[in-house]
């Protein structure tokens, strides 16, 4: 006698592409939520917003003074701040993007959930990516109101502002690669966060200062914080920049952000919760 077999009920497997959404999107509104954001935004418009309305008090003609008849020495000069704005940012959203899963109760219950480490570590970076480039543009946003308020749009050098801002990019790729490979090495999420403010604004500012009086420039190939030179520099001079130059610049970024991008990956896999 024939039996009526009910058919076996499964669940639909997820995807690693809907796991690596989930993943951005927890981690951007986690960013929200918390003060890191704020703290963030606040320090962009003390910077961007504040300068902006000092010169807006101190009149057009201080300005033309201080920068000249166009905007692009106005822009680059603001610009300066750029690559301090992008350590802050990477440190405060990378610096324990993967140390929290081990140094909290918190990373008991994640690593238990049956998503790829690697799918997690590419979802919290691209999410730390896109919130750091969010705020960084508000930056750039103050920085070209000036040059339009105070010159005008036919000053800007446009091509020469969107080198500049593609820069900035790879250096939020290299400053969170590396931010998240200390991560990874860290049982502390407040060790973590807080070492790589002091590495990279501290002791790489150091030696820097020190093979530059010791030996010459050539030997600071090493320091993305001598890649974020070419951020201002990039305004003035376009693909003519010098020292470091536009290509020396996103090479050094480039390494930075695969080297250390699989450092951390490779050190996260191993890891035991």
């Amino acid at each position: 006698m024939y039996r009526f077999r009910y058919p076996a009920m499964t669940r639909p497997l997820v995807s690693d592409w809907s796991q690596f959404r989930v993943a951005v999107r927890n981690q951007i509104a986690g960013y929200v939520q918390t003060s890191r954001f704020w703290i963030v935004f606040a320090i962009i418009l003390a910077i961007g917003g504040g300068l902006s309305i000092a010169f807006v008090i101190k009149g057009g003609v201080f300005v033309h003074g201080a920068f000249g008849a166009t905007a692009t020495a106005y822009i680059a000069g603001l610009l300066g701040f750029v690559s301090f704005l992008a350590i802050v940012t990477g440190a405060l959203f990378g610096g324990d993007a993967i140390s929290t899963d081990f140094g909290t109760k918190s990373g008991f219950f994640t690593l238990a959930l049956p998503v790829k480490r690697r799918v997690l570590l590419g979802g919290r970076f691209a999410a730390a990516l896109l919130v750091s480039l969010l705020l960084l543009s508000i930056f750039y946003a103050f920085a070209l109101f000036g040059g339009i308020y105070f010159y005008s749009a036919g000053t800007i050098p446009w091509f020469n502002l969107g080198l500049s801002y593609l820069l900035t990019l790879l250096l939020l790729f290299g400053i969170l690669a590396f931010a998240f490979c200390l991560s990874s090495v860290s049982k502390s999420p407040v060790i973590g966060l807080v070492v790589t403010i002091l590495v990279l604004l501290v002791v790489f500012t150091i030696i820097d200062g020190v093979l530059v009086r010791l030996v010459a420039s050539e030997y600071l190939l090493w320091s993305i914080l001598f890649a974020a030179a070419a951020i201002p520099a990039a305004v003035e001079y376009g693909l003519a920049t010098g020292s470091p130059a536009v290509w020396q610049s996103t090479v050094i970024m480039v390494l930075y952000t695969v080297g250390f991008l699989a450092i951390a990956l490779l050190l996260y896999d191993r890891q035991e919760a």
